[in-house]
């Protein structure tokens, strides 16, 4: 009778060893909005956030990781993707670019029906896949349009109707890009919501976001998933005010109850940590809610330890693009140098990474992991992280290339970058009064949207393009970037050539381009982005006349 328990019990052990060893790997991918440096508590000690510091001490920290492109939707294009984002073959995108031939990466992003992106490729390939909130990646068109709200009473059971309408109408819209599961959505910004502005709904939920990621993770934890969780925090509106607001308040209206009560410590609570560990309110209310955003994290983690899912479960972190030194939306160190972080013990080895990597490497690193191979139509401008997070010697990228509005730049792994900002002949090579009618109107724009600039700017005799090349004089947030806040790279802001040594000067100060000891690195740099742009689509300026 003894043997017979013995010999049931080991081929129970046997079977269970054989399905944790045939079991297929998961991931999940926590993107987040706009964190500064300062919001890691493990890069500059000044934010209470232990749970992503033990993503980065326990995992693999990539130290030299960037957004490809430094605004939110070009960011997320190109992780979605796997690809930088002027291949977008969006209509919008299209019609953006210049008679030259110039691509134009801004918010212009979208994805088209039959493009490949990751979750489309999991889906096909017997995953289900899963996408909570921020999208901000276009919309498919096939479920019609958000309604408008018939007041401003969050509270009025009918604005909750269409608060609610609208809700479904985003979780179907995205769904059509790959997602078995869609929740708690924002098809952008909180605050870009007109309906959700009006009512005073344009708030940050995390409680709610988060229900729908452990809901989505208890839902397939028996079949192989992988979810993308983009976070709304810690962009506007200011955080550490939504923090101090009733949870009854939500993207779905007043309700009667907390949406999600539970499911991430008391708001109190954070407010009460951050200050015991010395965190200030500061920076816009992102450094408190650091910590709200870390409890995110520590929440999904959690569920997955509960599951038995978290020796099985890669995590990828990435930040779409930072806001320090005002270098959101340039090719910058302060908008599009960010923090990635990949977890999973046992397999990623803890430590430093100092390669070159981006966003463009979560598509291919998915696909790596989980043992999944692309179809060849889809272009993959990333590689896999696999390796490095291994701590395998490998042959890597040399240069990272980075594009918004008609800046191109590359980063070499020696530590220098080089930026060229070039603006399109046709930009330009227009009457006077046209060029001012366009000057007026966006003026006029900025003036009606932030009445307080009305007596700061004015109209100006020769207005400049910037960077992101979106009107004659710039757009409010370039002006804000440049005139406000005096960055320090800006002196050199409308240089046409820029080489910065990183290793010296990471908050790129001085220009080296004009400097003769420097001459033979900046044609050298030069050759690295002619080589970069020759593979992409557009041309740019002398450094690609002709495609």
């Amino acid at each position: 009778m003894k043997k017979q328990i013995i010999l049931a019990m080991i081929m129970v052990v046997a079977v269970l060893s054989g399905t944790a060893e045939t079991r297929k790997p998961n991931v999940v991918i926590i993107y987040t909005d706009d964190q500064p440096m300062d919001s890691f508590g493990f890069i500059r000690g000044k934010a209470h956030t232990p749970n992503i510091d033990r993503l980065a001490k326990e995992g693999a920290y990539f130290s030299k990781a960037y957004a490809t492109s430094s605004v939110c939707s070009p960011s997320r294009y190109s992780a979605l993707t796997g690809q930088y984002a002027s291949r977008c073959q969006s209509p919008e995108f299209r019609r953006e670019i210049s008679e030259e031939g110039v691509t134009k990466v801004l918010w212009n992003m979208g994805m088209s029906e039959d493009q490949w992106n990751f979750p489309r490729v999991m889906q096909a390939n017997g995953y289900k896949t899963g996408m909570i909130g921020k999208w901000h990646v276009g919309s498919s068109g096939k479920h019609g349009h958000r309604k408008t709200v018939p007041n401003n009473d969050p509270k009025n059971p009918e604005v909750k109707k269409v608060l609610q309408y609208n809700q479904e109408y985003y979780c179907k819209d995205i769904a059509e890009f790959g997602f078995d599961y869609v929740g708690a959505a924002f098809h952008g910004n909180p605050n870009d919501d007109p309906n959700l502005v009006k009512t005073g709904c344009n708030v940050h939920l995390p409680e709610w976001q988060t229900k729908h990621a452990l809901e989505f993770i208890e839902t397939y934890k028996d079949e192989p998933f992988v979810l993308y969780y983009a976070s709304t925090l810690l962009h506007v509106p200011d955080c550490t005010a939504d923090l101090k607001k009733d949870p009854r308040l939500t993207p779905l209206g007043w309700m009667d109850e907390p949406i999600a009560p539970g499911v991430l410590p008391p708001r109190e609570d954070v407010l009460r940590r951050a200050r015991e560990a010395g965190v200030p309110d500061s920076q816009n209310g992102k450094l408190i809610a650091a910590t709200w955003l870390d409890d995110v994290v520590g929440a999904v983690q959690d569920k997955l330890m509960a599951l038995g899912l978290d020796d099985n479960t890669l995590i990828l972190y990435f930040n779409d693009n930072s806001t320090d030194d005002q270098g959101k939306g340039s090719c910058y160190q302060g908008g599009a140098h960010v923090p990635m972080m990949a977890y999973l013990p046992g397999v990623v080895e803890p430590g430093e990474r100092k390669e070159l990597v981006a966003n463009i490497d979560i598509a291919p690193t998915i696909f790596d992991y989980c043992g999944v191979t692309p179809p060849e139509e889809m272009q993959l401008d990333g590689a896999s992280l696999m390796p490095l997070c291994r701590n395998e010697t490998v042959e890597w990228r040399d240069s990272m290339f980075l594009e918004i509005g008609i800046t191109r730049a590359v980063v070499s792994d020696d530590g220098f970058k080089y930026l060229a900002f070039r603006v399109p002949e046709s930009y330009t090579n227009r009457p006077k009064e046209e060029i001012q009618q366009e000057h007026r109107e966006a003026l006029a724009n900025i003036h009606k949207t932030f009445p307080w600039t009305q007596d700061l700017w004015h109209e100006e005799e020769h207005p400049r393009y910037m960077h992101m090349g979106m009107a004659p004089g710039g757009h409010h947030m370039e002006r804000f970037q440049l005139y406000l806040n005096h960055p320090p790279f800006e002196k050199n802001y409308f240089d046409p050539d820029q080489l910065y040594d990183l290793n010296r000067d990471p908050r790129e100060t001085t220009n080296l381009a004009s400097n003769p000891e420097y001459q033979a690195k900046l044609e050298r740099m030069q050759k690295k982005l002619k080589k970069l742009l020759a593979d992409v689509p557009g041309t740019f300026a002398d450094l690609k006349p002709t495609e």
